[in-house]
């Protein structure tokens, strides 16, 4: 009992997650009462109860720290299902698919919260880590598993079972960032400095290019544009975490300008996805390769203030709009003032992640808690202002709302990373 009282603010909250499952499931099934399938009331049932046996397994572990994170990650991903709910074709059942990788995600969340025992043992395996996730990045350009879905080589996959590597790769990247850069910090930062520029020893430089290598490599090769902007992007926010240095994210960003430049010359799929980005109503690219965007820009349009009402909507005009465009179908129904509260949601989930990164005990821990936040802040921001058409449009997913297995299986290994961290920090300062 006393294990219970210790997270007794996290199960209030649930009790709104729960409602907000039931709720929403019972407003989609309302709006279109012809295709309801009575077997979907099991669905937010079944999650209820999940996120339940969740919230008493990090009580039995005696699991202390932060409290909302939790909550916040399982009231998105509620949000997700009642979104997958509303947009999955009659003819594919993408709400039992996504059920089915939610309970995969919570074995993956239990697991991360068990394994490893200690959390800085990680930064002894640095290197390992960094040629995992290198290896990962290449395998979809091996022959056989190796698979293109949507122009973008990002995929391996054995039978019908298809896996996005990269989104395990973002996780090993920054366990890899955070070691490397806590070893490294000192020198780095005092370095010599050429007026107000600092200018490492070259040896150190080289990881900084070695990340805008790898990152041309994944737009060449595997056509993946979100990838390599995440990719960079993570890199260079932790690298100021550690140094307080903004010139070396200017390098950063001059690196991926001139390589951005460089590629939408010589890259076809890049080239499309920029012109497609700014001329998407020309003659040429309304009903062809801007055909996804137009729809989204409409349904973005027509969403007014709150929206014409969940299930009332005409998402549907949008191609793989469960998976792409599920923001602009959440504000079409919704409304701005829906989308606000989401984004607002989704700014909290950093806000929660920067304050256990600012109240970790050790730098490495720092480091590891403010990348995985910007994993999750990066990846909202490109897709939401790709929706939007602030920038091109990428092959990411909406966090934990977006259907999508890959996706939604390592977001949940982030949270349990993150209530580790915030764990531990709790076991140091005596709190609770």
């Amino acid at each position: 009992m006393t294990l219970l009282l210790r997270r007794r603010s996290e199960v209030g909250l649930i009790v709104w997650v729960a409602a907000l499952a039931i709720t929403g499931s019972v407003a989609v099934a309302a709006a279109d009462a012809a295709a309801f399938d009575r077997r979907q009331i099991f669905i937010p049932v079944a999650f209820i109860a999940l996120m339940l046996a969740l919230h008493l397994f990090l009580a039995w572990r005696g699991v202390r720290g932060d409290q909302l994170l939790f909550p916040l990650a399982a009231g998105l991903s509620a949000l997700g299902l009642i979104l997958v709910q509303r947009l999955q074709p009659a003819d594919q059942p993408l709400l039992l698919q996504q059920l089915t990788w939610m309970i995969v995600a919570a074995g993956a969340f239990a697991a991360t919260i068990l394994i490893p025992r200690d959390l800085t043992a990680l930064a002894r395996f640095k290197w390992t880590w960094a040629i995992l996730g290198l290896v990962l990045l290449i395998s979809p350009l091996l022959p056989v598993i190796g698979r293109e879905i949507n122009g973008a080589r990002i995929w391996i996959g054995v039978s019908r079972f298809n896996f996005e590597p990269w989104e395990a790769v973002k996780i090993l990247l920054v366990v890899f960032f955070a070691a490397y850069l806590e070893e490294f910090r000192e020198v780095i930062t005092h370095s010599r400095r050429i007026g107000p520029f600092p200018i490492p020893p070259v040896p150190y430089l080289l990881p900084i290019l070695a990340m805008w290598a790898m990152a041309m490599v994944v737009v060449i090769f595997e056509k993946d544009l979100g990838a390599a902007l995440l990719f960079l992007g993570i890199f260079l926010a932790m690298l100021y975490l550690a140094t307080g240095e903004a010139f070396y994210t200017l390098i950063g960003l001059a690196l991926l300008a001139v390589g951005g430049f460089a590629v939408y010359q010589l890259i076809g799929h890049v080239h499309v996805r920029i012109d497609t980005w700014l001329q998407p109503f020309s003659e040429e690219l309304r009903f062809g390769a801007g055909y996804q965007i137009v729809q989204g820009l409409f349904a973005l349009g027509n969403a007014g203030l709150f929206g014409a009402g969940l299930g009332n909507g005409m998402p549907d005009r949008i191609p793989i709009v469960w998976s792409d465009f599920v923001f602009n179908a959440f504000a079409e129904e919704t409304g701005f003032a829906g989308a606000l509260i989401l984004l607002a949601l989704y700014l909290l989930f950093f806000y929660r992640g920067m304050l256990i990164a600012v109240r970790a005990p050790t730098p490495f821990l720092q480091l590891l808690a403010g990348g995985l936040s910007f994993i999750v802040a990066f990846q909202t921001l490109v897709i939401v202002g790709g929706n939007a058409r602030l920038i091109p449009l990428t092959g990411v997913t909406l966090p934990f709302v977006a259907y999508g297995g890959s996706s939604l299986v390592t977001n949940w290994m982030l949270v349990a990373l993150l209530m580790r961290v915030s764990d531990v920090t709790a076991r140091v300062r005596g709190t609770e």
